[in-house]
């Protein structure tokens, strides 16, 4: 029906203007941004973190590997300043931490599927799941681009305010999480 919807619109506007085209009309900028940052098939990048946190006067820093591989597996290695594995894949978080290991399911935990959402669905350039859990908009274009979701349901607004990746081409190169609390998350990533 969308895509009829389309046809018929592009069909009108061949009517009202016979020089227009339907590849005249502006592509969505946030889609263009996933679908290039989907392809590229696998990413190893330096990170480093700050986490600011209200209880806190002053914030956590770390830094580590961040590891993604088509189509969901991310696994986000934090080596300093205490070793953990944070791993992702499929339907299932694995957190490695003081030689114990914890296996959480997304299904019940919804803090973390936003999250696998939130950082696998552009790396994987799945704009469907980004629009499922997010309204999504993009500024700037393909050589700076700053992407900006806003959750979707009552229950992920309870926990993350909004996320902004910002980027250059296919490379993301900053991810920052307002929680609804007021805490803030930045990854920068080095390239």
């Amino acid at each position: 029906m969308k895509r009829l919807a389309f046809l018929l619109l592009c069909g009108g506007f061949f009517v009202a203007a016979p020089s227009a085209r339907c590849e005249d009309v502006p592509a969505d900028l946030a889609a263009q941004i996933v679908r290039h940052l989907g392809s590229v098939p696998e990413r190893t990048e330096h990170f480093h973190e700050t986490r600011e946190l209200g209880v806190l006067t002053h914030p956590l820093l770390s830094s580590g590997v961040l590891i993604f591989r088509h189509p969901d597996f991310l696994e986000k290695e934090t080596l300093l300043p205490q070793p953990e594995t944070l791993a992702i894949e499929g339907d299932t978080v694995s957190v490695q931490r003081g030689g114990h290991v914890r296996h959480i399911l997304l299904g019940q935990n919804p803090a973390l599927a936003l999250l696998a959402t939130t950082l696998r669905a552009p790396l994987a350039g799945n704009m469907a799941a980004l629009r499922q859990a997010y309204t999504v908009s993009a500024q700037g274009d393909m050589g700076a681009w700053t992407l900006t979701m806003t959750p979707l349901s009552e229950q992920a607004h309870k926990m993350v305010r909004q996320v902004v990746l910002a980027g250059r081409n296919n490379a993301v190169e900053s991810l920052k999480i307002l929680q609804a609390n007021g805490d803030r998350q930045t990854l920068m990533i080095d390239h």
